[in-house]
């Protein structure tokens, strides 16, 4: 059996699945796309496989600062929380109260780790205390996360941001099945790890820990600077100029169980209505339609795909503790 790793193969297996070319199925190829990015969607939407746990490390920007919110990739889906922020500065107020307490904290941890008396009941109460300190005083940044606009609202004083601090949001996002390309181009020195771009917005299109090609070359990106500018894992090996940015698809999905019937039902449901408007219509050799039966079969196989969906492959919602 081929198993379907592009979108024109996953196209063909569901057609060959409905009769094609044994049998004539009567669709446009615009319905058949269409019929796959509704499966798609819905995949990505409910279904375990279709989506990825990821943590995101934005740095601020001064746009960022100056509106309150930053961008994230269309591919995240959902925002789960603020894990860590931090200031990019590199002096430490030695004299702030929290520096004194989580010194305090290491000097018990040495001590505990040189085999003395004390011991790591301590230990724990303290860090506890020190959470329950940073709860108090410092608190859990506030967001707001709007999916179909990209954009992150972080309620929290902007005022005492500094451009440059790093934020790690943890995030999922869809699996892309496919490989797509960035907008602009990269050039990319045979000394330097930094892909920089013209009009690009790697910022969007990318996050860290995503493969992508240049020049058929191979990289894994390690941070993102800005909208035009990315580090990668190592050097290119020669000098690389107005070279289009190509991310690494996850060609896996397309050979999904779940994905492949739910496509193939949504296509059939398609194929029946196109057909039921000339229901009872005969054809050479005493054959008559029966579009109507065609969609109602693939009405019933929809349903019972997404019933076995809800049951079987949702992820279990989050428990939040406030």
């Amino acid at each position: 059996m081929a198993i379907p790793q592009t979108r024109n193969q996953f196209k063909d297996y569901c057609l060959r699945k409905l009769g094609a070319p044994v049998i004539e199925i009567n669709l446009d190829e615009d319905q058949v796309e269409d019929r796959v990015d509704d499966a798609l969607q819905f995949f990505q939407d409910y279904h375990f496989d279709g989506v990825e746990k990821i943590f995101m490390k934005h740095k601020l920007t001064a746009l960022d600062k100056s509106r309150g919110w930053i961008h994230v990739p269309d591919s995240v889906i959902f925002v789960t929380g603020i894990l860590h922020y931090n200031h990019s500065g590199s002096s430490v107020n030695q004299l702030g109260s929290m520096y004194q307490i989580e010194l305090t904290a290491m000097e018990m941890l040495f001590n505990f780790t040189s085999y003395s008396t004390f011991s790591y009941v301590d230990y724990d109460i303290m860090r506890q205390h020190l959470r329950t300190l940073e709860l108090m005083f410092t608190g859990t940044p506030q967001f707001r996360f709007h999916r179909h606009l990209d954009k992150l609202y972080l309620d929290i004083n902007w005022g005492k941001v500094t451009v440059g601090d790093y934020i790690i949001l943890e995030a999922y996002r869809t699996l892309s099945p496919d490989i797509f390309t960035a907008a602009g181009t990269a050039n990319v020195s045979s000394t330097s790890t930094t892909v920089s771009g013209t009009n690009s917005l790697f910022d969007q299109n990318f996050i860290p820990g995503d493969n992508i090609y240049v020049n058929n070359e191979q990289r894994r990106i390690v941070s993102i600077e800005s909208p035009t500018s990315m580090t990668v894992d190592s050097a290119f090996s020669s000098t690389i100029s107005n070279q289009t940015i190509t991310m690494i698809g996850n060609s896996n999905v397309w050979n999904d169980r779940f994905l492949k019937q739910y496509a193939t039902a949504k296509i059939k449901e398609q194929w029946g209505n196109n057909l039921k408007k000339f229901n009872g219509v005969q054809l050479p050799g005493g054959i008559s339609l029966n579009g109507q039966q065609i969609y109602e079969e693939a009405r019933e196989e929809i349903k019972q795909l997404e019933e076995e969906m809800q049951v079987l492959n949702v992820l279990p919602p989050e428990i939040l503790v406030g």
